[in-house]
């Protein structure tokens, strides 16, 4: 019998795929009690905080249709199957955005929602970014000081997951480092 981690994995199916996401039903046991998890598998990702040389993050304002409200978050998505993390940060940012960078600063990953998402994130800060193209179309590009985008993550009105941790991990590496 598979396990995983201290789960005893009795059965485990595929309930639902598209190119996107694959939503898998386990049924496990654990000390004798019987469990059914959903998990869903989403590709990696990347989340990108970019500064401009007067410390300016660039944000983009979006529609979030899973929970039917605009949002505004750094710049995000999927990496590509066989890109690194970094190819993958720097392409989302052009085309969201349509800025560039030379300077690229890991902060490290996320797991969003433990519990039932398999989708890692890495975090970067990009420095000193510049216009290269338009942004995407139907994306608001937002600049504000770094400190507004803190202050909007402490209260709550920045509240996409991996926009706050990197928002938060990034004042923290920058009044460190400069």
């Amino acid at each position: 019998m598979k396990t995983r981690g201290p789960y005893k994995v009795l059965s485990s199916k595929t309930v639902y795929k598209n190119p996107w996401i694959e939503v898998k039903e386990d049924n496990v046991v654990r000390g004798g009690k019987k469990i059914t998890f959903g998990i869903i598998n989403y590709k990696p990702g990347v989340s990108i905080v970019a500064l401009d040389e007067d410390k300016n993050i660039y944000l983009v304002k979006e529609f979030y249709y899973a929970i039917n409200e605009y949002g505004i978050q750094v710049p995000s998505g999927g990496i590509e199957k066989g890109q690194s993390s970094l190819d993958g940060a720097k392409a989302e940012l052009l085309e969201e955005t349509g800025l560039a960078a030379k300077k690229w600063i890991s902060l490290g990953f996320v797991h969003p929602l433990t519990m039932i998402l398999n989708s890692p994130a890495d975090l970067f800060i990009a420095l000193n970014v510049q216009k290269n193209r338009e942004p995407e179309k139907g994306i608001e590009l937002v600049k504000i000081p770094l400190e507004e985008a803190y202050q909007m993550v402490i209260d709550s009105k920045i509240v996409h997951a991996q926009s706050c941790v990197a928002i938060l991990k990034a004042k923290i590496w920058l009044d460190k480092n400069g």
